[in-house]
């Protein structure tokens, strides 16, 4: 099916060093990281950091598997380890990016306030429009915690329990993580639904761009940058993976598989299969014992 992911995992954007995966914690302005990269981090995941980021003043631009999105002054952004995403900034941005692995609250799920759960399960990028207490409190506490990490003698007995009231703020809201802002447009788990339920009948890139609201360039777009493959060859890896399930653990022949699939011409069906897998159903069926 599909290659190897093209969408880099860090430890922090861009270090190259070994990933750090416990009791870690890190501050820095979003200046700091962003200016000698042009403003611009390329969609990236973290393998264990979750990440807070607060902007205050400018704008930023966020990619992740829900699309392109505008964040305004006053947003405070929710990105749990392993969700993809990249941003763009205006020259005036000026916020902080907070890092932190799971472990580095302490204790384990059952001693950890409704908050910090609720963080650690969060499957996706959670965005919050701060009102004006809500944004003092951030942005006080970011700001101690900026000052402790370039030199405080406290770090650690400052970092988690302001890290701790900064999960507060953000996440005791509501159950399901917040104001969680996701915008209409491309998302990732929708177009693997919308293939799952169509894939045998609709294989036009064209179906898929208009059931969400795409052109098919932005739908290829979108699909490239998360998966490395176009909106069609994604939806032939569906008809392909389907195809070998049936031959390898179903009696069905290789027509009838055809025709189960959507396919008027069985010769088609199988020059199709061994196009994409470099060998014919027959082959690929003797293979499999």
């Amino acid at each position: 099916m599909t290659g190897s992911t093209p969408i880099p995992r860090y430890h922090l954007y861009g270090d190259g060093g070994d990933v750090e995966d416990f009791d870690f914690f890190h501050i820095e302005t979003i200046r700091a990281r962003s200016k000698p990269l042009g403003w611009s981090l390329e969609p990236h995941s973290h393998a264990h950091l979750h990440q807070v980021l607060m902007i205050t003043k400018g704008m930023g631009r966020l990619i992740d598997d829900a699309g392109e999105r505008e964040v305004p002054p006053g947003t405070a952004v929710f990105n749990p380890a392993g969700s993809v995403h990249g941003w763009t900034f205006t020259p005036d941005t000026e916020g902080h990016v907070l890092s932190f692995t799971g472990d580095y609250l302490g204790g384990d799920d059952s001693k950890r306030s409704l908050a910090e759960r609720r963080a650690m399960q969060a499957g996706a990028t959670s965005l919050f429009a701060a009102g004006p207490e809500d944004r003092r409190r951030l942005d006080f506490y970011l700001a101690e915690m900026a000052t402790e990490f370039d030199g405080g003698e406290r770090r650690r007995d400052v970092f988690r329990p302001l890290l701790a009231l900064v999960l507060m703020v953000l996440f005791s809201q509501s159950g399901d993580g917040g104001k969680t802002d996701r915008t209409p447009g491309f998302s990732l788990f929708k177009f693997r639904a919308l293939v799952e339920e169509h894939f045998r009948s609709e294989r036009s890139p064209e179906f898929y761009a208009g059931e969400m609201g795409l052109t098919v360039a932005r739908l290829n777009r979108y699909c490239r940058l998360f998966t490395d493959r176009t909106a069609a060859q994604s939806i032939r890896d569906r008809v392909v993976i389907e195809a070998k399930r049936l031959l390898a653990f179903s009696g069905l022949g290789i027509s009838q598989i055809a025709y189960d699939l959507g396919y008027e011409d069985p010769a088609y069906f199988s020059r199709l299969f061994r196009k994409e897998t470099g060998e014919s159903p027959a082959d690929f069926r003797a293979r499999q014992g």
